[in-house]
């Protein structure tokens, strides 16, 4: 496979969009990795400690499969992610022991570009809270140096005066292979040599890639993080993913967890899309794409006032009151709410590329716990980036 060096999305946006070059303004450094080894983390839930996230730095995070962040991969990852990298592959590789060439767990960084191969076979059977295995290649910054995404700007294309910003997220990306085992039948098996066929990747589990942000609100630094997720891809999203009504989804990742609104790329209540490009979806595809969505400062206000309308209480401490939710879950604890409405208030701690699986069964739902149904996943993410942009 031949060696591909791809330009980052800070000078993709020379050609692309109708939108003028210099209204865009980086708000994650461009780097081209040389020195991959440290950007190779895991962790846990990211609201914990452990969370694995590097501050002030990118990193390749590798959650819930192991301890295989620190262990190099000798086998050609690209073959699966159509990352091509150099020789010797250890050096831009990282995964589970013992590797396998039929695809074990491993991801790659490598200048401007990022691979990732998600396998539930050889992953650890243990409860993921709210979500699956999953990888994270982003850029976090520490609690000095956050920036504000919906800062005003003083000059717009050289023009003096007072300019609202727009939050960016930003990238070129491939999802080259998607795959699912029902392994209850007793047909597939993961070797090369029993192939399941395509209605089995719906009927075993959930794949999802997406661009990503947590934003914190500073006025009321207790409160979690609120996510905002751009879906780049899904195996279970429908043929035209955009709500007919425009009202985006909100929700929470687990009980007491963090608020998130995740969507495919559309125009909707809660995010918005301005330029003609590549859009959600539940189709493979080998060649790099790239996806860009904006959130405005409307959209963040209306995300919040959705949010805190779930009617959730807390104490002055920030802890949940019982049984005081009127949660879009029945019966299950939402996070706090009390969000500011003021976009000035929120400074990004964290964004990046989400790429996620989960087995699932008609019996059991989602979990990586099951055992009879598997999933695996690939992707490439090249020159992400967040930016402002001045509308």
């Amino acid at each position: 496979m031949q060696l591909q060096r791809v330009l980052p999305a800070t000078l993709v946006l020379l050609t692309t969009g109708s939108a003028s070059a210099a209204d865009f303004h980086p708000m994650t450094p461009t780097v081209c990795h040389t020195q991959v080894a440290p950007l190779f983390t895991t962790g846990g839930q990211y609201l914990d400690p452990n969370n694995g996230v590097r501050q002030d730095a990118w990193s390749m995070l590798m959650r819930w499969q192991g301890n295989i962040a620190s262990t190099p991969v000798s086998y050609n990852v690209g073959t699966f992610t159509g990352l091509s990298v150099p020789s010797p592959f250890s050096s831009w590789q990282r995964g589970q022991q013992p590797e396998s060439a039929s695809g074990t767990p491993a991801a790659q960084v490598y200048c401007y570009d990022a691979g990732m191969l998600l396998n539930s076979w050889t992953s650890p059977k243990t409860h993921v809270e709210g979500g699956g295995y999953n990888d994270m290649f982003g850029y976090a910054w520490s609690p000095a140096n956050r920036p504000r995404p919906f800062s005003l700007f003083t000059t717009r294309n050289g023009v003096l005066g007072t300019w609202p910003t727009e939050f960016v997220l930003q990238g070129n990306m491939t999802v080259p292979l998607v795959t699912g085992w029902n392994t209850s039948d007793g047909g597939a098996t993961w070797n090369g040599l029993s192939n399941p066929g395509p209605g089995d990747i719906l009927n075993s589990g959930a794949a999802q890639l997406s661009m990503f942000a947590y934003l914190r609100d500073t006025a009321h630094p207790n409160l979690r993080p609120i996510g905002v997720l751009g879906g780049v891809y899904a195996n279970n999203v429908p043929a035209s993913p955009c709500p007919a009504n425009g009202r985006g989804n909100v929700g929470f990742d687990y009980p007491n967890g963090a608020w998130f609104t995740g969507n495919a790329l559309c125009n909707t209540d809660l995010s918005t899309v301005r330029y003609t490009g590549a859009t959600t979806t539940h189709s493979q595809f080998s060649d790099l794409r790239f996806f860009r969505v904006h959130y405005t400062r409307q959209n963040l206000i209306n995300l919040v006032q959705r949010i805190n309308n779930q009617q959730c209480a807390s104490d002055a401490a920030g802890n949940l009151l019982a049984n005081s939710c009127n949660c879009p879950t029945p019966g299950v604890s939402c996070p706090p709410t009390g969000y500011s409405t003021n976009p000035d208030d929120y400074v990004v701690e964290y964004t990046g590329v989400l790429a996620e699986i989960v087995q699932c069964n008609p019996t059991q739902g989602c979990d990586t716990v099951i055992t009879n149904r598997q999933i695996s996943m690939t992707s490439r993410v090249n020159g992400y980036g967040a930016f402002w942009y001045v509308p």
